[in-house]
């Protein structure tokens, strides 16, 4: 056991000797060898075993960034537009009226105007569609 102890110390400094020398040849050899490749039919293994790491790429270089501006648009031409014609007065819609009586051609209203029509949907005199909503008539 003793000797063990004393081998110990003198093996790590031959180790750490031989290290230099050992890393040169190793060197050496891993310039021989081709540099790493997968293999085509199969990603997950190598072409070729052994082989040698790929070199180092070079760092990348700064370069000023240049940004140009834009050339200068014209503006759009204007196109002269012609007025719009008069649109035809809309109607508003008079005040829901009270029904006064309906019978199964329609409806009267409490001043006695003639809604025809069955349902909700009923016409006036002028042909106004008009909407009846429980006891009062509208016409659009």
């Amino acid at each position: 056991m003793k000797t063990m102890i004393k081998t110990i110390p003198a093996l790590a400094c031959v180790l750490l000797l031989a290290g230099g020398h050992a890393d040169g040849q190793e060197q050496a050899v891993s310039d021989d060898l081709p540099v790493c490749q997968l293999d085509p039919r199969d990603s997950s293994k190598l072409a070729v075993e052994p082989c040698r790491p790929a070199p180092p790429v070079q760092p990348r270089r700064s370069v000023p960034q240049v940004i140009g501006r834009m050339p200068a648009q014209p503006a759009p031409p204007v196109v002269p537009m012609a007025p719009l014609p008069p649109s035809p007065a809309v109607p508003i819609p008079r005040a829901p009226q009270p029904i006064g009586a309906c019978d199964t051609g329609g409806c009267r209203d409490a001043a006695g105007a003639r809604y025809n029509g069955a349902g909700n949907a009923t016409l006036d005199a002028n042909g106004r569609i008009c909407h009846r909503n429980g006891a009062f008539i509208q016409c659009f």
